[in-house]
């Protein structure tokens, strides 16, 4: 269950950062083979290979193993405009939904004006 964890946060971090598998690779110091089957879900990443791709991602390494209950993007992952920024906290219900609803619509606004791009 935590490669599948992995392995989606992995790829939608690369998204994010505009990174591609040859840069990551050069950053983390890990394989260009292995980053191809981590990014496939066919890998199984040590303790010492996931902290090397947290710090070339410039994450703190359990950011690697959250896991997104009730996934806010729309689609598939968007790079990040500058400007923005992700982030994960726990929160009351309240605060929870006003910032649910809150990403929703920066979102949509973000898909907007990329389509004009």
């Amino acid at each position: 269950m935590y490669l599948d964890i992995f392995t989606t946060n992995l790829r939608r971090l690369m998204i994010e950062r505009d990174l591609n598998k040859a840069e990551l690779s050069r950053r983390s110091g890990v394989s260009f083979a292995y980053i191809c089957d981590l990014v496939k879900g066919e890998g199984n990443p040590s303790i010492k290979t996931m902290e090397a791709i947290a710090k070339a991602l410039n994450i703190e390494m359990p950011r690697l193993l959250e896991r997104h209950e009730g996934e806010t993007w729309i689609g598939k992952p968007l790079k990040i405009p500058e400007g923005y920024e992700r982030v994960s906290a726990i929160l009351p219900k309240f605060d929870a939904y006003l910032v649910k609803k809150k990403a929703a619509e920066t979102q949509k606004k973000i898909k907007a004006a990329q389509r004009f791009l």
